[in-house]
């Protein structure tokens, strides 16, 4: 049976200094992403690809997850789930580097 909930369970480190705990409700199933359209806190936007990280230094990637969710802004939206140490995000451009727990990005967002 598939969870009424997504959890977002983010320990302390790089991605979220005090780590984090939240839920969203479900609105479809779970698909594994390569990249998203996302613009960092320095303000650089293209596509990165979207890893999930268990370790604080990054070095074991696995796949990042997307689960469409209610969102009471937009109806419903995209929230992309990484590791235990959240997403290590890499620009696919200047391969630039940026920590984030997790995303939400609206459902209309072009994930790959």
């Amino acid at each position: 049976m598939t969870e009424v909930f997504v959890r977002v369970e983010v320990d302390p480190g790089p991605a979220h200094e005090d780590g984090l705990s939240l839920r969203f409700k479900r609105a479809g199933e779970a698909l594994a992403v390569r990249s998203v359209p996302y613009e960092s806190d320095e303000g650089l936007a293209g596509r990165w690809e979207a890893h999930a990280v268990d370790d604080p230094d990054g070095l074991s990637r696995g796949a990042a997850t997307a689960v469409l969710v209610e969102d009471s802004s937009d109806g419903q939206a995209w929230v992309v789930l990484g590791g235990r140490q959240g997403l290590l995000l890499v620009h696919e451009d200047t391969r630039a580097t940026a920590r984030v727990p997790y995303l939400l990005l609206s459902a209309s967002a072009s994930l790959r």
